[in-house]
This record gives structure tokens, C-alpha cells and sequence, in this order.
């Protein structure tokens, strides 16, 4: 009897071992599945050769154009081929190899043509100093050679309470609208773009520009993910009222963008996936944001009771005073950039 009974304990024992293994293997085995069949390499887009024919042609104001000036051409910049890898990116730049004399507070308007389009790159940061020391270097060399108008804005974000991206965004949207900027990107610190026909500008909608990121195998992991660099028409933005300042830590802020969009007859454009490769740069996690589903929830609801919480906030206060007595931003002005300086 004691015999037999250790038998059947034995073969208990490995019918268990092999109820977890196969278990296991399943969970790997979806795990797998899901991290390269899900998102889609393929997605709707607009091509190179119409790009121009839906690009927001709308300069500052204050930019000064010269009548002996031809205007510049684009068709250039999105004919190039020209990309790097990932790993060519440099992870040091000497500023010493930037030429500086055509930049001033981060803006850089070209001396040999007229551009078409004026951009203010919104970057919402904070204590990732060694990632902006990539960034901005880069992002010079990189867009000066696209012969735009454009200003980088660091939108650093001062005190120690929860990262609010959202926040950030909103107030570097409403000094790059003071100062005359028809079109905004809003810009992750720790994307850079692969491809220089990448044009940065804004479309007649929306247009989500990173579309396809090393990190997550190049491929857009869901159709309406808007998140890392998005370019917006300033007089959009003002439409959708911004983003909710009620979002902080990671996650959800451009989900409940996308909302806005849809919600208001607006579509998410996005170029081809030869124009849209994006490398991240390494950075440590962010606190998640553990209100993020009961916000997006109550923004839901009061959206449909129009009320959209924003630049323009709950209160229905203007959203520039509202926003400078939240904030309370300051302006520095460097040469590669302007910083606005935030607390939350």
C-alpha cells in the first residue's frame, strides 16, 4: 500500500510538473505572439510625393522675409533618402562643432531662401539633462539643414510634485502662440528623428511624426496612439483646448488628446513609414500614474457635458491668466533654446 501510494504521488507530482510547464510555455508563447504580431508595420498614410499639397504653409509674423530671396524648396528635403541607424546616433555631441552664429534663443530662420512654415518644438522636460544634451545638438544640426523656421522651447517643469507632461505642453503652446508661432510639435526629449525627409511642420489635421520607434520594433502598437512628437496647427490646439492639466505621472495625457480629437471632427495624419523612424534614447521609468483610468473617465463625462478641462480649465478663467497663475512660468534665453520654467 505504501508503495502504490508513493507511486501515485509521484505521478501527481509529475502530472503537476507538466500542467506548469505547458502552462508556462503558453504564457510564453502569447507573451511572444503579442510582442511581434501586434501593432502594425503597415498603417494609413499620406505619401512623400502629396506631402507638400497638405502642408500648413503659414509663417510668424514677425519673421522678416526678403523680396530678392527664392523661396525654399521642400520637395528636396522629402525626396532624400539620406538615414541613419539607431546606433550611428551619437550619444556625446560637442557643442563646439555646432555653428551657433545663425541661432538665436534656440530659433534659426534660413539666410539663403524664404521658408514656408514657422514651428515651435515644445519639449516638456525635466532632470534628464544628458538627454538634452543629445537633444539639442541634434535636433539643430538636423533641422537647419530642412530649411524651416523654428524655435525649440525646454519646457522644464521646476518643482518636485508629479511629472505633469500635460501641464508642460500647455504652457509652452501658449508662449510659443505669444510669440507668433502657427504650428507646434510637441516633442519627447528622448526621440530623435532617423530619416531627413522627416519634415517637421503641421498638416491640415493632426499629425502624429513618430510613428515608428526602435523600442517598440518599429511599428505603431496601436492605431490611435498619438504619443512622443505630434504636430499641431496652433489654431487646433486652441479648438481642443489644450491638454487635461489634471493628468500627472506617465500615461494617458495623449490618450485623452486623441479624444479631443476625434471627439471634435479632427483626424491623425501621418507620413509614410520610410519618413517616420524614430530612435528613444535610454531613460529611467517614470511614476505611473495610478488616477490615470478615473481621470480619462471623468474628462469623458464632462466632455459631454461641455466641459473640457484645458487651456481654459474648469473654471472657465482665460487660459493664459489662468495658466501663468498656476504655473507661473519664467523665461530664460539661451542660445540653443528658450526655457520656460514651470511649477505645477
Amino acid at each position: 500500500m505504501a508503495a502504490r501510494a508513493k507511486a501515485a504521488a509521484l505521478v501527481s507530482r509529475a502530472l503537476r510538473l507538466r500542467f506548469s510547464a505547458c502552462l508556462g510555455g503558453s504564457i510564453l508563447l502569447l507573451t511572444f505572439l503579442h510582442f511581434f504580431l501586434c501593432g502594425s508595420y503597415n498603417y494609413p498614410y499620406i505619401s512623400r510625393a502629396f506631402v507638400l499639397d497638405d502642408l500648413y504653409k503659414k509663417l510668424n509674423p514677425q519673421l522678416e522675409l526678403s523680396k530678392s530671396k527664392p523661396q525654399c524648396d521642400y520637395s528636396r528635403v522629402l525626396a532624400s533618402r539620406k538615414s541613419i541607424n539607431a546606433w550611428e546616433v551619437p550619444t556625446f555631441q560637442n557643442y563646439n562643432d555646432l555653428p551657433l552664429d545663425d541661432l538665436v534663443n534656440g530659433s534659426f530662420a534660413p539666410a539663403q531662401c524664404n521658408p514656408l512654415v514657422s514651428v515651435a518644438v515644445i519639449v516638456s522636460y525635466r532632470s534628464r539633462e544628458e538627454q538634452r544634451n543629445i537633444f539639442l545638438p541634434y535636433m539643430h544640426n538636423f533641422l537647419r539643414k530642412q530649411n524651416i523656421h523654428y524655435k525649440i522651447y525646454i519646457v522644464e517643469q521646476e518643482d518636485e510634485k508629479p511629472f505633469n507632461r500635460a501641464l508642460l505642453n500647455n504652457v509652452g503652446a501658449l508662449q510659443a502662440m505669444a510669440d507668433g508661432f502657427p504650428c507646434l510639435v510637441l516633442h519627447d526629449v528622448n526621440l530623435l528623428p532617423l530619416d531627413a525627409a522627416n519634415l517637421y511642420g503641421c498638416l491640415s489635421q493632426p499629425r502624429h511624426m513618430s510613428a515608428r520607434v526602435d523600442k517598440f520594433r518599429f511599428v505603431l502598437t496601436y492605431d490611435t496612439l498619438i504619443g512622443g512628437v505630434l504636430a499641431v496647427r496652433t489654431d487646433h490646439y486652441d479648438q481642443l483646448n489644450g491638454f487635461s492639466n489634471r493628468l500627472e505621472g506617465w500615461g494617458g495625457e495623449d490618450d485623452d488628446f486623441y479624444n479631443k480629437i476625434k471627439d471634435n471632427g479632427l483626424q491623425v495624419l501621418r507620413l509614410e513609414p520610410e519618413l517616420s523612424r524614430y530612435t528613444m534614447l535610454a531613460h529611467a521609468p517614470v511614476a505611473l500614474n495610478a488616477a490615470r483610468a478615473r481621470v480619462l473617465h471623468d474628462n469623458r463625462r464632462w466632455a459631454g457635458l461641455g466641459r473640457l478641462d484645458g487651456l481654459d480649465g474648469l473654471d472657465g478663467l482665460d487660459g493664459l491668466d489662468e495658466l501663468r497663475r498656476r504655473a507661473r512660468p519664467r523665461l530664460r534665453a539661451y542660445r540653443l533654446f528658450t526655457l520656460v520654467g514651470v511649477h505645477s
